[in-house]
Order: C-alpha cells, then sequence, then structure tokens
C-alpha cells in the first residue's frame, strides 16, 4: 500500500506543480471562482440528505474542509518519506490513497473547467462570475465523463472506509492516540484532517444509508450535466 499511496503523493504534486507553472491572475482568479462555485452548488444541492440523516458535518466536511482547504503539502513534499511512515499513525492507507487521488483529479479537472469558461468569457466581462448556462456549457466541453464517475466511486469508498473505522471503538480510540505521533513525524495537518472527516461521520445517523442517497443523488446529477440535450 506504501507504493500506492506514494504514488498518489507524486501524482498530486506534479499536478499541483503543473497548475502553478502556467499561473497568470484571470487562471487562478477563475479557477478560485470554479472551485468556491461548485462547492456552494453541490453543499445546496446535498442539504435535503443532510437534513434526513443529521449529516451536516459531514457536507460540510467534503464540501469545505476536504476540497477547498485541504493543505497536502506537508505529504506531498516527501512522498518516499511519507509513504514509509504513514504505518505508524493508520492501520490501513487505503482512505488517505482514496483522499489523494480525488485531490488530483479535482485539481485537473477544476483547471480543464476554468480553462474551458476562460475561452467562452467575453474578455470586457467579469470572468470570475460563473452562470448556470457558462458552467454546464464548459463541463461538457471538458467531457471526462470516466473519471467523474470515479470520483464519485472514491468518495463512497472512502465514506464507506472511514466510516467503518469511526463505528469501531477500538480502532477510533487507536487513531486519537496517534495525534502525538502523526504530529512528531510532521503529519500533523494531515491527521487534523482524518480526525475532522471521523468527527463528522460519527455525527451522521445512518452513515450508511446518507451514502447511498448522496451517491444516487450525485449520479443523477453527473447524468444531467452529461446529457447535450439538458441546458442546465
Amino acid at each position: 500500500m506504501s507504493a500506492a499511496l506514494e504514488q498518489a503523493l507524486c501524482a498530486l504534486r506534479d499536478e499541483r506543480a503543473a497548475i502553478r507553472a502556467r499561473a497568470t491572475p484571470a487562471f487562478d482568479n477563475q479557477l478560485a471562482a470554479v472551485r468556491t462555485w461548485q462547492s456552494a452548488r453541490i453543499a445546496a444541492l446535498h442539504r435535503p440528505v443532510a437534513e434526513r440523516y443529521d449529516g451536516h458535518a459531514l457536507l460540510d466536511f467534503l464540501t469545505h474542509s476536504f476540497y477547498l482547504e485541504a493543505d497536502w503539502s506537508e505529504l506531498t513534499a516527501r512522498p518516499e518519506r511519507v509513504a514509509k511512515r504513514i504505518g505508524r499513525i493508520i492501520s490501513d492507507a487505503r482512505p488517505l490513497v482514496i483522499a489523494v487521488r480525488l485531490q488530483a483529479s479535482a485539481d485537473t479537472l477544476d483547471a480543464a473547467v476554468s480553462d474551458a469558461l476562460l475561452t467562452r468569457a467575453d474578455t470586457t466581462a467579469d470572468t470570475t462570475v460563473i452562470t448556470p448556462r457558462a458552467y454546464v456549457s464548459a463541463f461538457r466541453q471538458v467531457g471526462e465523463a470516466d473519471l467523474r464517475r470515479q470520483q464519485i466511486l472514491w468518495v463512497q469508498e472512502l465514506v464507506d472506509l472511514l466510516g467503518g473505522y469511526a463505528d469501531n471503538r477500538a480502532a477510533y480510540w487507536a487513531f486519537k492516540l496517534a495525534s502525538g505521533p502523526a504530529r512528531a513525524l510532521g503529519m500533523g495537518r494531515t491527521y487534523g484532517l482524518l480526525a475532522d472527516g471521523f468527527a463528522a461521520m460519527r455525527a451522521t445517523r445512518d452513515l450508511e444509508g446518507a451514502t447511498r442517497d448522496a451517491v444516487a443523488l450525485q449520479q443523477r446529477l453527473l447524468g444531467r450535466l452529461l446529457d447535450e440535450k439538458t441546458n442546465a
């Protein structure tokens, strides 16, 4: 599993380096706007599901703490060293591998959507203002349907795995005891992110049912976005 984690971290590091290398004020502003817009839209879409399952903390974690704010720099700076040490704080690195792959794929797709919006924009207009019609057009221009479907499956697996640990009292307390070693190994931010995810999942009622409903809703949304006959 350490090889899979190292590979995922290297891919994320390289993707972020590529985005930084091509940065311009217009692109950076558009990328930030795309991420904020998507976070708000997905949060609004899934709010009824969150209300049914007391999942507000989990929804906020996935759409804000994880998607918008997660800082992976302490892991991507030295992927090989991290991959070898991670076993000291978590027994199974699979959730972290999935999380890193999710972030790398989001970076790739968000950059592509930003490019598509910039190429379609009226240069005299504020390109950071995103309308549903413009977003759908850019989304379809980018395509990548298989990768987007994989993202949904990754989210489902990530929640299932972490939820299983959160519901296992022994595993949960073992994780809590790993706080000190994680910080000593320079992975305090990563530990904090995982801890927030655990807490959000423990607060959700019927996590399995909530995940099932959320995944089905996200799959329907993806189907609509990819349907060329649909305008929004």
